[in-house]
């Protein structure tokens, strides 16, 4: 199975050149501010792309998908034909994925939660069979640097991965961390499109499983 990711579009969806294949994996961020009709947009385009399915998270701008516009949003998604995981997993052709758009306390953004047992309480969720982990915020330590070298990715998502050693992490959120590093069996692929400027810079990562 080929699998193609990206992430932190931030509305810039259609200046991507996406080649097709199986699975297309969105990891958060694809609107400026989480507006309805941005979600539109992205929807549409997502749909036109030559993939077998798509997996959509939402990221910490994504707004619409936590406040009172929730089901609309997600309706629209759901519209297109596109999966969106939030706390929760899809099987497809014997590969099972997970998806949750939760990061430690970023700023005053959506999906923000405490570091400790607040947050610990959704990577709890995320089942030991998993082989596709897709996550907006990084784990701690793993392409996880800001511009000012603080690491700000979380320490109990960390844990967990090491515990259940998923064949891939995906993630976005901090853009200058753009890459792919394996670690203790892991694929870790920060999915960035965009970088630190805000300019669409960065290629899909894809993998083959």
């Amino acid at each position: 199975m080929q699998l193609t990711f990206i992430s932190d579009t931030h509305s810039h969806h259609r200046q991507l050149s996406l080649d097709g294949g199986d699975v297309l994996v969105h990891c958060g961020d694809f609107t400026r501010h989480g507006e309805i009709e941005d979600v539109e947009d992205f929807a549409q385009f997502i749909a036109a792309q030559h993939f077998k399915y798509k997996i959509v998270i939402a990221g910490n701008h994504d707004w619409c998908f936590e406040d009172e516009r929730k089901a609309e949003a997600v309706a629209c998604l759901d519209y297109y034909g596109i999966y969106y995981l939030n706390d929760s997993g899809i099987e497809l052709e014997g590969i099972k994925f997970w998806g949750s758009p939760i990061q430690p306390a970023f700023s005053n953004w959506a999906f923000n939660r405490k570091r400790g047992e607040e947050i610990r309480r959704h990577w709890n969720l995320i089942p030991k069979d998993t082989d596709i982990l897709i996550t907006h915020g990084p784990a701690f330590g793993i392409l996880d640097e800001c511009y000012d070298g603080v690491k700000v990715g979380c320490e109990a998502l960390l844990e967990v991965i090491e515990n259940i050693k998923p064949k891939i992490h995906a993630f976005g959120h901090i853009h200058e961390e753009y890459g792919v590093h394996e670690y203790n069996g892991t694929i870790f692929v920060n999915a960035c499109s965009l970088d630190e400027y805000y300019q669409v810079k960065n290629l899909p990562v894809v993998l083959v499983i």
